[in-house]
C-alpha cells in the first residue's frame, strides 16, 4: 500500500485495540523484504505519535 494507507491502518488499529490497555503493537516475526522503507518509517512514526497510552 501507500504510505498514507500504512499511516491510516496503523492509527486505526491503535484506536481499535489500545483502549483498556494491554495492547502491544509489534510486527509479526519479520518485515518482508518487499516492503518499501518509507512504509516502515510511516508505521514507526504513527506508532511513536499515537502508540503511547
Amino acid at each position: 500500500g501507500t504510505t498514507q494507507e500504512v499511516r491510516d491502518e496503523t492509527r486505526r488499529r491503535i484506536e481499535d485495540l489500545a483502549p483498556g490497555g494491554g495492547f502491544i503493537f509489534a510486527p509479526i516475526h519479520v518485515i518482508q523484504a518487499e516492503v518499501p522503507p518509507e512504509n516502515i518509517m510511516a508505521w514507526w512514526e504513527v506508532l511513536q505519535e499515537y502508540g503511547a497510552y
